[in-house]
């Protein structure tokens, strides 16, 4: 699992901080932006990932849609197919009703819930991660309201989605990457 997970995490991870500074460099901020963008970084994302777990499972003489990755994909589709539909749905809004704040909440949440749901056929450390999207989705919609000192806006959004989606998933493959056993590290 840690074996497996590791590489997974990082380079998702990377790609999510990259991304994240790739829109502010090219000024892609904004609302009129922001889900379009993030939906195509997350397909980007799922691809590498897959081609990655291929690799893995071939170099494993292993297949690659095995009864185990089966049941770990059925849990997380459903939470992940809502964060898709959620950003779709925020696509076909006007610009001016757009709220990418609001988004980056729901997507966390949604997250969260896939990858405690993943935990279901894994290490227990996947579940404390989905716990931590879903509390900091949570603590985002309490502060995105405006009444709060700590307000975020649409400025700071995706570096929001840099921090949590790049470099929880970065530091969560560093953990893994530094506790993996002898026999694991093979």
């Amino acid at each position: 699992y840690r074996r497996a997970m590791a590489p997974l995490a990082l380079m998702v991870g990377t790609l999510g901080v990259v991304a994240a500074g790739l829109a502010q460099l090219l000024g892609w901020v904004g609302p009129e932006y922001f889900a379009g963008y993030w939906l195509g970084v997350a397909i980007l994302s799922a691809l590498a990932a897959l081609l990655l777990i291929r690799r893995q499972a071939l170099k494993s003489d292993e297949a690659f849609w095995s009864p185990p990755t089966r049941r770990v994909a059925q849990a997380m589709f459903p939470m992940l197919a809502a964060g898709l539909g959620l950003g779709l749905f925020e696509l076909l809004e006007n610009p001016g009703s757009r709220d990418s704040v609001r988004l980056t909440a729901f997507w966390l949440i949604l997250y969260g819930g896939a990858l405690h749901a993943a935990g279901f056929f894994m290490q227990r450390g996947i579940k404390l991660l989905g716990w931590l999207y879903v509390l900091i989705g949570l603590f985002l919609l309490y502060f995105s309201a405006g009444s709060s000192p700590l307000s975020i806006n649409e400025n700071a959004v995706q570096w929001l989605m840099g921090l949590s989606f790049g470099m929880f998933n970065k530091t969560y493959g560093v953990y893994l990457k530094l506790t993996l056993g002898p026999m694991e590290a093979e």
